[in-house]
């Protein structure tokens, strides 16, 4: 089998960059601050034809541009022989925009799932940054029977090969990784007690809501050992409930996946474009509690007694809690889709 295809003309990426910074300590506080500007002819994956025995290849095709700030500072404002007190800070922000378009022969040309989705490591379309993504622009629930509508789909056949830009008839939604992300932590100790918080700060990315009809598969009930959203609970019923619901109909059947003709000649089903749209998209700006961390130390006069050179009891607990956008309705915005387990 094929594994990769030879290409005499890929090179190694190539990074110009240059940074400056300044670093200050005065009165207890202690501060760093740095500026970079990195520019870059990124290695990409790109689509090729089928022909070619693969569906992609590497190519040196993505000329990235990226700049940030990067700034901590560190401040004590109390330090006794009893008694101290820390805080810390630090911030990062990064720009990035392709100067390039990755559609750039009919080959290579990307689909609207890939717009749909978005990409982290190449870009899509010049002028946006890595991780846009684009959604169906959803205009409310038929009256009728409580299924989803969209701007620019239709049940009417379309003429189309899949060439008609995606982006003219998708909205932009965002960008999945942040525009800031930070952090903050405090330290105070009082004599042999020490207690320590640390917080993670994101700001700016936007992320698709978990789909409450994932379990639901091509028109069967989900099995009964699968777990329903609590947000069907306030799903369309009964005309009149468009007015103070945007959660589509239960489909009992695969009569009810009905599909839409796309502009660009391709279709979709209504529940998975629905999954899809501008409705379903919401801030993943957040605000963590990683860590809670508490000790004490026995005194040294008592550890000499029994021989030791010191004893420390301490308790942490990991991700305390998260302050996140109500439409999330207690799923963790860094995780998006996915639940996982968490250490307490």
């Amino acid at each position: 089998s094929i594994s990769s295809l030879p290409n005499k003309q890929l090179k190694w990426e190539r990074t110009k960059s240059w940074n400056f910074g300044a670093d200050l300590s005065v009165f207890g506080i202690t501060m760093n601050f740095e500026y970079y500007h990195r520019k870059s002819n990124a290695i990409i994956r790109q689509d090729i034809a089928q022909e070619y025995g693969m569906a992609s290849m590497p190519l040196n095709g993505g000329m990235i541009t990226n700049s940030g700030v990067e700034f901590t500072l560190n401040y004590t404002p109390i330090k006794t022989k009893n008694l101290a007190w820390t805080i810390g800070f630090n911030a990062g922000k990064n720009w990035n925009e392709s100067a390039s378009d990755d559609r750039t022969a009919k080959a290579d040309e990307l689909t609207h799932t890939d717009f749909l989705n978005g990409s982290s490591d190449r870009p899509l379309k010049k002028g946006y940054p890595l991780s846009a993504f684009w959604s169906y622009k959803f205009t409310g629930l038929d009256g009728k029977n409580g299924y989803p509508t969209f701007k620019d789909a239709t049940y009417d056949e379309v003429d189309g090969d899949g060439s008609v830009d995606p982006t003219t008839f998708l909205v932009y939604s965002g960008q999945s990784e942040p525009d800031f992300s930070g952090g903050f932590n405090t330290r105070l100790r009082w004599k042999n007690f020490n207690i320590g918080v640390d917080f993670a700060l994101v700001l700016g990315a936007k992320k698709r809501l978990p789909n409450p009809y994932s379990t639901f598969s091509y028109g069967k009930m989900p099995d009964i050992f699968s777990n329903l959203s609590k947000e069907l609970n306030n799903r369309w019923k009964q005309p009149g409930d468009e007015a103070h619901t945007n959660i589509p109909a239960l489909y009992t059947s695969v009569r009810d996946l009905y599909n839409l003709n796309l502009p660009n000649g391709l279709y979709d089903n209504i529940y998975s474009m629905w999954a899809q749209s501008d409705v379903r998209v919401a801030d993943a700006s957040f605000l963590r509690c990683t860590q809670l961390t508490m000790s004490y130390s026995i005194p040294n006069n008592i550890c000499k007694k029994i021989g030791l050179s010191r004893i420390q009891i301490s308790a942490n607990i990991n991700n305390l809690f998260v302050i996140a956008s109500d439409d999330w309705k207690g799923y963790d915005p860094e995780l998006g889709y996915s639940i996982q387990p968490r250490i307490y």
